[in-house]
């Protein structure tokens, strides 16, 4: 099976076999329901979209570390840095999605990937944190990691708890009471890990 690296992924046929998640696309995201996502490096350029998609995750809490009134530069200085890798994932010229790449750890830790994700507001419920996953999943491999870990998932965060554990993540373990949910108090975090 061919490999495609991000910078080649398209909504087109690819030539030769498929890539793993060719029949995911084609049997979750039809033309008659949504345009098919396309995703690309994101750069300095897209800052302005970027923080569109960011904002409201950070101010509402919930999935994120970062405190509520993070600033813009601070956040963008974070999502765009340079130890990572940033997608941005377009759909009808919008921008309805982010994720990065990056080390978990420097030096002998560095053959784990971490990787943080975000969707849209307006795209939630659609399949594409899920279709995010799963080329970050390849992309990681490509690149030679061996694993994938978040070392901080908030347990309160149904949705990315669900998806992890679907994509086939196991719960390495709880962090008990490590993040102020800012409506639910202080609630546990969870390690997950895939090996690749």
């Amino acid at each position: 099976m061919k490999s495609l690296a991000i910078s080649e992924l398209a909504i087109c046929v690819p030539q030769g076999s498929p890539p793993p998640w060719r029949s995911y696309l084609q049997t979750k995201f039809t033309p008659c329901m949504y345009p098919l996502p396309t995703i690309r490096v994101a750069t300095k350029e897209d800052e302005e979209g970027l923080w569109k998609i960011l904002e409201p995750v950070i101010r509402n809490g919930g999935a994120y570390v970062f405190s509520l009134d993070k600033s813009k530069k601070s956040l963008m200085d974070y999502w765009l840095g340079t130890e990572k890798t940033t997608f941005a994932v377009e759909r009808g010229g919008e921008l309805v999605g982010t994720f990065y790449l990056k080390a978990n750890q420097e030096g002998l830790g560095n053959h784990v990937c971490n990787a943080g994700f975000v969707v849209a507001q307006e795209a939630e419920g659609q399949g594409l944190g899920r279709w995010m996953g799963t080329i970050a999943l390849e992309e990681a491999k490509n690149r030679g990691y061996l694993a994938m870990q978040f070392n901080f998932v908030i347990q309160t965060n149904e949705p990315a708890v669900h998806l992890w554990k679907s994509l086939g993540f196991s719960v390495l373990g709880e962090i008990p009471e490590a993040y102020r949910h800012p409506k639910l108090g202080l609630v546990s975090a969870l390690i997950f890990y895939k090996k690749l």
